[in-house]
């Protein structure tokens, strides 16, 4: 009985698929993923709850197993699933992400739990190695305060809690460069089929835009992202409805990229599925990438605040980073960074650091 639900699903979206389309092949699931793995040392100047100095190795958080496949039935239309399985995780939540997509002529149409679109058509300063935009930072360079990257604090993705909560989410084709796309999140909470409660931000509404085109040996690429949910119901009146916008984009030309970008964000993390107190925050960075054969290097720039997460105040943060990698065969990269960071709590406590770290990634 599931199966055949799934199938009149999917026909009723599609406009009534004829009869015919049911013998296409059914679909073939294949195995792929990226995973890096890092060496490095941290040296941590300014805490004093523990010596946090000193060698590591770390997996980064965005490494992940796919499994995924899809198919094209007789009237034209993609029929696609992906499953993403973290190869770390702290907790019981195994599963990066999961979700159906449709796609024809007339756009694109994922369901169930992936990034909102505001993140997935957001475009950040470039760094071709840990990463300094929604990264591993914190994982080195110990962060005394409560802001995170679900805020402007340490990212300008705008995820605002919404941590991969199920959602649906529709692309237009890309029109001379130009695509929109709009997300419906019914709660900022995942895994869970229970019925909205209104105990967590609700009728969230993600919309982002991006524009890529290439005007003769020049590539541009520019995106602008919007978030909005409403706040718990009987929440209390410090407590703020989710908002956020971003704008970023990239510029290159003869090997050399250049980017930037800049978020604006509000809310309270405790309405959504994130432990901080406050997203009401701010950040940017700026960057350089060269490109020459098998090499990049990067210089990059974050600088974000986050306010009143624990005291009145700011939470503050900058990193400047140094990185490089090196394509050894196809979907094999070493990589390489060297970052400073310093990190400010709105209670007073500081801390500031710098690291160096070497990895591997293999993506297939």
């Amino acid at each position: 009985m599931k199966s055949c639900r799934h199938v009149a699903t999917i026909a009723l979206l599609a406009g009534a698929v004829a009869s015919p389309s049911l013998a296409a092949d059914r679909l073939n699931v294949e195995i792929g993923g990226e995973i890096t793995q890092y060496f490095g040392y941290a040296n941590n100047d300014d805490i004093t709850t523990g010596d946090f100095t000193g060698f590591d190795i770390k997996t980064d958080s965005g490494s992940v197993l796919t499994f995924g496949g899809d198919f094209t039935l007789d009237t034209g239309l993609q029929v696609g699933v992906e499953v993403g399985l973290d190869v770390q995780s702290s907790g019981d939540d195994q599963i990066d992400g999961s979700y159906l997509w449709l796609e024809d002529r007339f756009g694109r149409l994922e369901i169930g739990s992936n990034d909102n679109v505001a993140v997935l058509m957001h475009y950040a300063a470039p760094d071709v190695g840990i990463g300094i935009n929604d990264s591993d930072l914190s994982d080195w360079i110990i962060n005394p305060s409560t802001g995170d990257a679900d805020s402007a604090f340490l990212s300008t993705y705008l995820y605002l809690g919404d941590d991969k909560a199920t959602k649906v989410s529709y692309f237009t084709p890309r029109f001379e460069g130009f695509q929109l796309g709009v997300s419906y999140i019914p709660e900022f909470e995942r895994d869970n089929n229970d019925q909205p409660a209104r105990d967590l931000y609700g009728n969230g509404i993600a919309i982002g835009a991006n524009y890529e085109r290439t005007f003769g040996e020049v590539d541009v690429a520019l995106a602008v992202g919007y978030v909005r949910a409403e706040k718990p119901d009987n929440s209390a009146a410090s407590i703020k409805s989710a908002e956020g916008y971003s704008i970023g984009g990239n510029i290159g030309y003869a090997g050399f990229t250049f980017g930037a970008s800049f978020a604006d964000t509000q809310g309270n993390g405790s309405g959504g599925t994130d432990s901080a107190v406050s997203f009401d925050g701010r950040g940017y960075d700026v960057g350089v990438a060269y490109a020459f054969d098998a090499f990049q290097v990067s210089l990059s720039y974050y600088n974000g605040k986050v306010a009143d997460s624990t005291a009145a105040g700011d939470s503050k943060h900058e990193t400047v980073m140094v990185s490089g990698n090196y394509e050894l065969g196809p979907g094999v990269n070493l990589l390489a960074s060297v970052f400073r960071t310093n990190f400010k709590a709105d209670t007073g406590v500081q801390n500031e650091g710098w690291a160096a770290i070497t990895g591997i990634t293999l993506s297939f």
